[in-house]
């Protein structure tokens, strides 16, 4: 018997080892497509029933699944915004299966509506699927806002606040942070600036209507460029898609109330793919004349003179206008946006393409002030000295920005290796500037300001003796004309390769290694060619005649407001640009040229920077069932081999040269990190990571320049430091058909922030005299900030109404940050008593207390930011209201608390509805600022108001066509 035992035993253990093999080596592989038209889904939901294993199909609705323990298993196929599917396949034939989803209910038979709807999937698919933390809008959810550039777009995205400009979304700023903490890129690449003085981009260049999709990444990974504190933001042009020539355009136009003026509105496109080869060319159009209408102040902190309470020492100094500004601005703004897209397709794993991109923005603005300059306060609203000053601005600024990408991806057995070569110029240009001042003659002006209504003060003058000389129009004299040439020019090269090595084991953990690099080479340049004059005398003893006289009377067009600001304040016999510029041609001999302010607005602002940027990294993604884990090392060397200013050198009134300021310098950084993605259940995700990153100041920041405005002096900084910042993100993300509901914690601890700080300083040699007193500004790091916050984000119909009522959703989001920085305690203002600062060494320490340190608001970061829009969804109607609210934060640093300067919360309310005519053509309209909120900004509290500027509202209406 036992020898019967021993014989049978390795018979049996062979055949329990065959059976476990066979069982092991179960497996199912196939494609998930549309059951309507047969296209492949992207990121299905593959998914053995009751188990962890299971996979999203890939770029070709693909999927394989191995390792399947038990022949009897169920497979279960979901996908947002289609019907699960759940199937008991033949395991053993080995055959590919091919698996037919149905659209669900939310899927509507109208071609606009579905197009909504399908974006809508395809931005939530693609968030899903990311390995980091990001928020995408896509081209079809674009259009149901009411948004004209990419900046606006991006307003409605969790934790995204915007600063405006005349009325327009601008910069952008991520999770509480300042925009020069966030990187812009077009196409997975970074874009350079137009504008001299920032490396971020203004968004208002790129219309929206170029755009196929926004990617706002909050989470860095190792083969992402890492000098994006708040983050990163990726705008991906259109491409050639397959099937059929997709022919759209449009054509709009509209009215703003404000100014009581039209805008027009066209874009085209045109795509088709001929087999192996695809094209895309997408073109707009778009013209806004507008305008704004603005109050404005300038305050110092100071004594009341004749002030019995006053005594030396006390802190007895008070918060007192030092110049207030009534503005109205006539604006028209044109954007022209071209980008062709070629590709060529060898087979599916090897493909070439070319990516171009131009936009162009002109600015064409014409400001006209009333300035009163306020000397010598008897209380906060009474002034002894004053003056009158009207003042024009006229100029046109030329922005381009332009983009080439040649690259290529190719699969090599299972190695997959993409490359690029990337080119980027960015140029601003303003020609023929004019800027003109005059001043109110005669002696100085006594102005009591009537406060009854604080938010519009008027001006009233008390004194009869000189209250004549602020409408004596005849005899306003001119104090300063400018006429100025500006070129800004920056250009971006930036070669990369990328290598991907997948891997699996028989366990079914799988993953792949990545490494690459990339070197972006940097040259910037801005050059100013000014020309300043002082006065105009009708005679002159080098040029025989007379010149006609020049004032305000003379110089007047017939420009008249009455009611300003809605507010009865009258502007008349402002300058006119086109009266003066004619003037000057005709009578150029009796200008008297300023040579020393000419040199200083030509030279000092100009300069030359060049830097070179070497990065490499290697990481891993390893997926162990339903956990993926992904960690890496990125290296950043920033080379500046060229940091070049040019300062004028004056020995009193007497010109001595022009230095040439130098500064290179290197800078390195390692940057690990590593992310968590858990799928708590194929529609559930959880996610945790941990990133280093970093950020680069600004030019105007670390170029060794000055610039000069009137009373105010601004420096920069080439010893600053880059900021630093270690992240830590924790999200949660439910997905379910059409809808999303997601939640999140971030902190981050960001060490050497910038922050620009101002003080009121006499500049001479120390003990050589008195001086006038200028406000200077000069960037400075901080010692340290941490930012915390939580966002939360939800998506959805009213699936559980009937009828009329289920067509209704909500798109809803909401950010909370919290910040405290530091720096060295500010030794408090006081305008009467300014420190001297030596021009030589820009030295500020005297500003501060090094031995303590004051807590701050990190400048950017907005405590609330808050979308919420209700639409309304039916086969033929689409309509949103939508509500965006952002809190206040912090701009900018003064000389002390009461003097911090706040951009104020706003809630602007928008309307925009689409109703599909026939399957073709599409009629919509939108209505933006409703409730006409103004730009406003405040110093120290709320009360204190240094800004106001109205816009009002304006609307469009037009048609879309789909061919």
């Amino acid at each position: 018997m036992r020898t019967l035992i021993f014989k049978a035993l390795p018979v049996a253990l062979c055949l329990l080892f065959s059976a476990a093999q066979l069982q092991a080596q179960l497996s199912i592989s196939g494609r998930v497509i549309d059951a309507s038209n047969g296209e492949p889904l992207v990121g299905a939901s593959v998914a053995v029933e009751n188990t962890s294993l299971g996979e999203n199909t890939d770029a070709d609705g693909r999927f394989s699944i191995k390792n399947i323990e038990n022949a009897d298993a169920r497979i279960v196929v979901t996908y947002i915004g289609y019907e699960p599917q759940t199937l008991s396949p033949n395991f053993v034939s080995g055959k590919p299966v091919i698996i037919r989803l149905k659209p669900s209910s939310v899927e509507l038979d109208e071609v606009v509506v579905t197009g909504i709807v399908e974006g809508q999937i395809r931005a939530m698919v693609d968030m899903k699927q990311a390995e980091n933390i990001k928020n995408i809008v896509t081209a079809e959810q674009i259009v149901t806002f009411p948004d004209l550039n990419a900046a606006e777009v991006m307003q409605r995205i969790p934790g995204i606040t915007l600063q405006r400009d005349q009325g327009e979304g601008r910069f952008v700023q991520l999770r509480g942070t300042p925009p020069e903490l966030t990187n812009f890129n077009i196409n997975g690449e970074q874009v350079p600036s137009p504008e001299g003085s920032y490396r971020y981009v203004g968004m208002d260049i790129i219309p929206s209507d170029q755009i196929e999709a926004v990617e706002v990444t909050k989470v860095m990974t190792p083969d992402m460029d890492a000098d994006g504190i708040g983050g990163s933001v990726n705008i991906k042009t259109k491409g050639p898609q397959g099937g059929k020539p997709q022919i759209r355009a449009t054509l709009a136009s509209g009215y703003n109330n404000l100014r009581e003026t039209p805008n027009y509105n066209m874009q085209f496109s045109y795509g088709q793919r001929y087999e192996k080869l695809g094209f895309q060319i997408t073109g707009s159009f778009f013209e806004n004349n507008q305008g704004s209408d603005n109050i404005e102040y300038k305050f110092a902190k100071g004594p009341f003179f004749n002030d019995d309470d006053q005594q030396e020492g006390q802190d007895n100094f008070f918060v007192h206008y030092r110049e207030a500004q009534l503005r109205h601005y006539d604006i028209k703004r044109t954007r022209i946006s071209v980008a062709p897209t070629l590709d060529y397709k060898f087979s599916e794993d090897s493909k070439l393409y070319l990516q171009t991109m131009y936009n162009s923005f002109t600015d064409n603005e014409t400001r006209r002030r009333l300035i009163y300059d306020l000397e010598d306060p008897l209380n906060a609203n009474y002034f002894l000295f004053g003056g009158i000053d009207h003042d024009i601005r006229d100029r046109i600024k030329q922005q381009q920005l332009s983009t080439i990408a040649l690259g290529g991806e190719h699969k090599i057995g299972r190695v997959t290796i993409d490359y690029q070569m990337f080119y980027a110029r960015a140029s601003e240009r303003e020609p023929n500037r004019l800027e003109a001042r005059f001043e109110s003659p005669g002696q100085a002006i006594t102005i009591d300001f009537d406060v009854s209504d604080p938010d519009y003060p008027r001006a009233t003058y008390p004194n009869e003796t000189n209250a004549a000389n602020a409408t004596d129009y005849e005899n306003f004299e001119l104090d300063e004309m400018l006429l100025e040439n500006t070129n800004t020019r920056e250009d971006l090269y930036t070669p990369r390769v990328n290598v991907t090595i997948p891997y699996e084991f028989n366990n079914g953990q799988e993953g792949y290694f990545k490494f690459g690099g990339k070197i972006r080479s940097r040259v910037k340049t801005q050059d100013i060619r000014s020309q300043t004059f002082g006065a105009y005398r009708e005679e002159s003893i080098l040029y025989p005649g007379t010149g006609d006289p020049l004032n305000l009377v003379a110089i007047a067009d017939d420009f008249y407001e009455d009611n300003l600001l809605d507010q009865g304040y009258v502007l008349q016999n402002m300058p006119s640009a086109d009266k003066l510029r004619d003037f000057y041609e005709f009578f150029p001999q009796y200008f008297i040229f300023s040579r020393n302010e000419t040199r200083k607005n030509s030279y000092n602002q100009d300069y030359e920077y060049a830097e070179d940027i070497y990065a490499a990294y290697g990481m891993l993604r390893h997926d162990i069932g339903r956990l993926m884990i992904l960690g890496g090392l990125r290296f950043e060397r920033t080379d500046v081999t060229r940091n070049r200013g040019f300062g004028v050198i004056l020995n009193g009134n007497r010109f001595i040269g022009v230095d040439t300021i130098d500064n290179r310098r290197v800078q390195e950084f390692w940057l690990p990190q590593i992310q968590l993605k858990y799928g708590l259940t194929p529609n559930v995700n959880l996610r945790a990571a941990l990133t280093y990153t970093y950020s680069r100041p600004n030019y105007v920041d670390v170029i060794p320049s000055r610039e000069e405005d009137r009373n105010e002096v601004s420096i920069g900084n080439p010893d600053l430091n880059f900021p630093r910042s270690t992240n830590v993100d924790l999200m949660i993300e439910r997905y379910y058909r059409s809808s999303i509901f997601s939640g999140g914690l971030f902190y981050k601890r960001i060490d050497d922030f910038v922050f620009s700080y101002k003080r009121f300083g006499r500049e001479g040699a120390p003990g050589s005299g008195n001086f006038p007193v200028f406000e200077f500004t000069k960037p400075l790091n901080g010692q340290d900030a941490d930012v915390l916050g939580a966002e939360f984000q939800a998506q959805f119909k009213f699936d559980f109404f009937s009828g009329f009522f289920s067509n209704f959703g909500l798109f809803t989001n909401y950010t909370y940050t919290y910040s405290r920085a530091y720096l060295p305690r500010r030794v408090p203002a006081n305008y009467a008593e300014a420190i001297i600062i030596d021009p030589l060494e820009d030295d500020l320490s005297d500003f501060f207390a090094e031995e303590d340190r004051e807590e701050i608001e990190l400048p950017g970061q907005a405590a609330h930011t808050a979308n919420v829009a209700l639409f309304y969804d039916s086969p033929k109607f689409f309509a949103r209201l939508t509500a965006n609210y952002q809190d206040d934060f912090l701009v900018e640093i003064g000389p002390d608390p009461d003097l911090d300067e706040y951009y104020d919360e706003a809630l602007r309310l928008d309307l925009t509805m689409n109703y599909q005519m026939n399957d073709k053509l599409t009629f919509f309209a939108d209505w933006i600022n409703i409730t006409n909120e103004p730009l406003r900004f405040y110093l120290g509290t709320p009360d204190v108001i240094k800004q106001q500027e109205f816009y009002s509202w304006w609307m469009r209406a037009g048609l879309r066509i789909s061919l």
